[in-house]
């Protein structure tokens, strides 16, 4: 059998044996451990030249593709309203997106908190999507009227809250609410809340009968019924209105629109007949009690009152 051409050469296991019985110096600059690691440092390179082309080639994808994104900007923003209160300018006020905005920067989730934080606003979606469009959708809280305590002129408690139809209360927002802020003013007894305070909510039974008043009040101009300016519940069942011309009206929880229309009836007389209307009880549904003011010129030229 022919034999290995090198069957004496010492196995690497003795050899480290050997080296190890050496002086530490002589171990670390003998020839052989030089060559070791020199055919080290060559595998290494070789390795190295294999992986270095693979990372740069990624780093310079990484970076154009960093690149492209802080390139982008937003060119497209479409802005819905459910309800018409906020408009696509004072959003974009409100949420500090002015100039240009970069689509890698753009935080929709702080941008969403920011909208809604803002009481008058009862919930918002914001959306990126690419390459450079921004989506917004908002649904505002819709002001009926302002709510304050009946006491607050006595007192000086002049805390004011606009009031949706759900009853809940929120701030009162100038840019926001511009269209809103001549709504009436809904004066609230010591017995019909304990606090008011931003984000309550006042029973169903209590903003029912407001909400009534002042959508059937929106039904006719304000030629035909002034605006109502002040809005008193003496008890659970009575509301007494303040109208813009200074005319106080006695109304029910029940009934609003029906109440609402002799009102119109008795304002529409006043003007045919040229009088000012008092005050007027439009509870009863038959002979409604009216009180006018007229100018009796016949005796003394001043003004008197009549039914």
């Amino acid at each position: 059998m022919k034999k290995s051409r090198n069957q004496f050469r010492q196995s690497s296991t003795s050899v480290k044996r050997l080296e190890k019985m050496m002086a530490l110096r002589e171990r670390l600059f003998s020839l052989l451990a030089i060559r070791r690691g020199a055919n080290r440092l060559r595998s290494f390179g070789k390795i190295l030249l294999l992986i270095l082309p693979v990372a740069i080639l990624f780093y310079m994808g990484v970076q154009y593709a960093l690149d492209k994104a802080y390139g982008l900007s937003v060119e497209h923003i479409v802005f819905k309203s459910r309800h018409g209160i906020l408009d696509k300018e004072k959003a974009l006020h409100l949420l500090g997106l002015q100039g240009s905005v970069n689509m890698a920067t753009l935080d929709t989730e702080a941008l969403h908190h920011r909208l809604e934080s803002i009481s008058g606003i009862r919930s918002a979606i914001i959306q990126a999507e690419l390459p450079n469009s921004l989506l917004i959708e908002v649904e505002e809280r819709i002001p009926i009227a302002y709510v304050a305590w009946e006491h607050g002129a006595r007192t000086g408690d002049r805390t004011r809250f606009f009031v949706d139809p759900e009853g809940v209360l929120f701030s009162v927002h100038e840019e926001l609410h511009s269209k809103f802020l001549g709504v009436p003013t809904w004066y609230l007894r010591p017995e019909d809340a304990t606090e008011l305070h931003e984000g309550m909510k006042l029973a169903p039974e209590q903003v029912r009968p407001i909400a009534r008043i002042v959508a059937a009040a929106n039904a006719y101009t304000p030629e035909e019924i002034p605006p109502i300016v002040e809005i008193f519940r003496p008890k659970d069942w009575k509301i007494r209105l303040i109208l813009d011309n200074g005319a106080e009206i006695t109304m029910e929880q029940r009934n609003i629109r029906e109440q609402m229309d002799r009102l119109a009836l008795i304002l529409d007389h006043a003007r045919a007949t040229h009088r000012r209307l008092i005050s007027a009880n439009v509870i009863p549904a038959i002979n409604p009690v009216a009180i006018f003011e007229e100018v009796d010129t016949a005796k003394n030229g001043g003004k008197t009152p009549s039914k």
